[in-house]
């Protein structure tokens, strides 16, 4: 998640000859800005997520270890969909990489979040019905999300990336599904 802000950089040196250049520079980074401040939000919903994942894990095999590294390969390439999508925030192609990045992490997530539900032999201790249903919503409604943030692109271009901030919402709600068990 760290490496997001790498895209965040400073202005040229030599394009800034006042202090007018600097604010004018700043203000061109806002997209930027915006496109790292929910890919964070996001994938801080999801790393909360999966670190609890593992308090259920006391073991791991080898389809574990390769549905993790999937998990991590899709957030991996965060840092480069959410500048894509921060630099050419009108263009439609740049919402539908950056949305299919997400897309693969919920993925990730879901293989893994799956993976550990049905095979009980790695528990540390019994995964909770209500972790793992509102694990599920939480996956389900990022997708959701992802295929509605290109359908907003289409309408609104530069619009779309905004619809990530509804995992706010649904982070609420799994938590709820959660505590229902």
């Amino acid at each position: 998640m760290t490496l997001l802000v790498i895209e965040l950089q400073l202005p040229e040196h030599s394009d800034v000859l006042a202090q007018r250049d600097l604010v004018h520079s700043l203000v061109l980074l806002i997209p930027k800005f915006v496109a790292w401040i929910i890919s964070f939000v996001v994938l801080a919903i999801f790393w909360f997520a999966h670190h609890r994942l593992f308090h259920y894990v006391r073991a791991v095999d080898g389809s574990f270890l390769w549905l993790n590294i999937l998990y991590l390969g899709g957030v991996s390439l965060m840092p480069f969909s959410s500048a894509l999508a921060g630099e050419y925030s009108r263009m439609l192609v740049s919402q539908v990489i950056y949305s299919a990045n997400m897309t693969a992490v919920a993925v990730g997530a879901l293989l893994l979040t799956r993976y550990v539900f049905r095979h009980q032999e790695l528990w540390s201790v019994p995964m909770a019905r209500g972790f793992y249903r509102a694990s599920i919503f939480r996956i389900a409604g990022l997708i959701a999300i992802a295929v509605g943030a290109i359908g907003i692109a289409m309408v609104v271009p530069g619009a779309g990336n905004a619809a990530f901030m509804l995992m706010l919402p649904i982070s609420v709600l799994s938590a709820r599904i959660e505590r229902r068990g």
